[in-house]
């Protein structure tokens, strides 16, 4: 059995025309008009194929092929179709379109699949509507309640209960909704590396053990909006000039971590008046903490806040710090990861083994049943951007792999020795 690269090149540039910014990226955040058109398009695809298709309380999108025994715990394929502002038409898509491809290719040559195996996409997955990530993942998953998402507002006050609705679902049934860890055999996900690490040393799949946990904080800075010609330098409360001190020192003390894998970023900042003669009032801006173990982001944390509140003080500034969501690093299954490599190995696809710095749905089902990622390279590492690009010769080894591992996993006798000679 071999995917048909083809086809899914046509899915990917399909999904890619469902974008409010045509020409200049993907743009298509969760519950917009392009997000329905690609739920409509997975739709029509998988209808065809005979899958039940379903989008759950929050909107995540299912797509079912059932199995023999429709109770027996179920193979999970998934990623996310909801996009960043000017975004790549790879990240997420790709996932979700090769767990279609998978599914095609089993049903088209009548793979004896003994347990479930099902598609999902999960929703608001870059949370970039309510500043909370992996939403639709945490949801299924039991890690958000109705009373989690209640409190969920836009930066313009729309709060996601509304917005939701005004999709067509209801987020008040969401406990009807949750994945219980007995119904899940596997959950596996390809997805682009988002870095440069495979493209650097000429390998098509990255086999992910780890995934990084982040910290995500709102800074508010407050000082004194004045005339920019007439107060004196030494007389000034500027919350710019502070908020750009405390800017650099989250960078400076994630460069200067004990950790290669802690990395820290301002990519958010909003400055009130913003207007070039006056000496800025206030400055809001946003800090992301990520590393693969918990305590190398606690401990950046730690220190990043303590600098900021420092230069608060020596300055003379009111500052606010809020944090405004969290997740754990996560494990990936060994044994899952060891049956990755064991196909690549057979399929001769160089491969590594390798962390994500990136977070990802898999990690949220992780915390529930065994899961694995499958990475294929990005050139020169760009994601999120109109620049984003994998080839579709590393995609095709890819999705050869994620086929080979969701078959196996399956099947109702294993077609793959088990990793370490174990039956």
């Amino acid at each position: 059995m071999r995917v048909n690269i083809d086809r899914i090149q046509r899915h990917v540039e399909a999904i890619g025309r469902f974008t409010s910014t045509p020409g200049n990226g993907s743009t298509r955040p969760s519950y917009s008009p392009e997000f329905r058109d690609a739920y409509d398009y997975m739709t029509q695809k998988a209808q065809a194929l005979g899958l039940q298709v379903r989008i759950d309380a929050v909107g995540n999108l299912r797509l079912r092929l059932p199995g023999p025994d429709d109770a027996v715990p179920a193979v999970f394929i998934g990623s996310h179709l909801d996009t960043v502002i000017h975004g790549g038409q790879f990240d997420g898509v790709l996932g979700v379109v090769c767990g279609l491809e998978v599914i095609q290719v089993l049903v088209e040559s009548a793979f004896p699949h003994a347990c479930p195996i099902e598609v999902i996409s999960f929703v608001e997955e870059e949370g970039i509507s309510f500043r909370c990530p992996l939403l639709g993942s945490k949801v299924v998953t039991g890690q958000l309640a109705i009373e989690d998402l209640e409190v969920l507002r836009t930066d313009s006050g729309e709060s996601f209960l509304d917005r939701a609705k005004a999709y067509g679902v209801d987020p008040a049934f969401v406990i009807q909704d949750r994945i219980e860890p007995a119904k899940v055999r596997a959950m596996l996900e390809l997805h682009i590396e988002q870095g440069a690490v495979l493209e650097s040393e000429g390998l098509s799949v990255g086999v992910v053990d780890r995934i990084a946990g982040s910290e995500n904080y709102r800074v508010g800075v407050t000082g004194r909006a004045n005339h920019a010609g007439t107060t004196p330098m030494k007389l000034r409360n500027d919350a710019l000039c502070a908020a750009a001190e405390m800017i650099c020192a989250v960078e400076d003390v994630a460069d200067s971590s004990m950790s290669e894998q802690t990395v820290a970023t301002v990519g958010r900042i909003l400055c009130s008046p913003n207007a070039a003669n006056v000496i800025a009032g206030h400055v809001e801006f946003s800090i992301d903490i990520r590393d693969v173990h918990e305590d190398k982001i606690t401990c950046a944390a730690t220190a990043i806040l303590d600098r900021i509140e420092a230069i608060a003080e020596h300055r003379g500034v009111v500052c606010e710090i809020a944090l405004t969501a969290k997740s754990s690093p996560q494990e990936l299954a060994g044994h899952i990861a060891d049956r990755i490599a064991l196909v690549a190995q057979s399929l001769d696809v160089p491969h590594r083994r390798m962390h994500s710095g990136a977070l990802h749905d898999t990690a949220m089902m992780g915390r529930i049943a065994d899961a694995g990622m499958i990475f294929v390279p990005s050139r020169l590492g760009i994601s999120h951007s109109p620049d984003e690009w994998t080839d579709y010769a590393d995609i095709e080894k890819g999705a050869n792999v994620l086929l080979r591992v969701v078959a196996d996993l399956a099947a109702a006798k294993s077609i793959m020795p088990a990793p370490g000679g174990q039956s």
